[in-house]
């Protein structure tokens, strides 16, 4: 079965990035999250710097409040910062080497303008890195 991406639930949608390898089997997923009826949305891992499929992350998103990084491994955080700039947001992440902006990430954190709260967590056996 080869996963394709799409809607996952009321709340979220993963647009596939063409990155397939073995490390990232289909290729990697870049999450768009928006609250029902919210106007504003928040982007997970934009991914590679693959114009293309950034153009197809702005096109599902719309209006974005925020980006956040789940680490720096380039399939994920390559194209971050080039994606916030068209956004107009920043990027918020616990590494601050991948902070874009006046914001980083704190291990539980709010969105007033999507409604989101998140709370971030490091997962036992997962290197620094990851």
């Amino acid at each position: 079965m080869t996963w394709r991406g799409g809607e996952f639930g009321e709340r979220a949608r993963c647009v596939l990035a063409p990155n397939a390898s073995p490390m990232t089997l289909d290729g990697t997923n870049t999450w768009v999250l928006r609250e029902p009826g919210a106007r504003r949305t928040v982007v997970i891992d934009p991914g590679p710097l693959d114009h293309a499929h950034l153009q197809a992350v702005a096109e599902v998103a719309g209006h974005v409040a925020q980006v956040l990084l789940t680490h720096g491994h380039a399939d994920h955080s390559e194209g971050a910062r080039e994606f916030a700039d068209r956004a107009g947001c920043g990027v918020r992440a616990l590494d601050p080497t991948f902070v874009y902006g006046d914001e980083g990430c704190t291990t539980a954190m709010s969105s007033p303008s999507t409604g989101w709260r998140s709370r971030w967590l490091a997962r036992l056996g997962t290197p620094a890195t990851r």
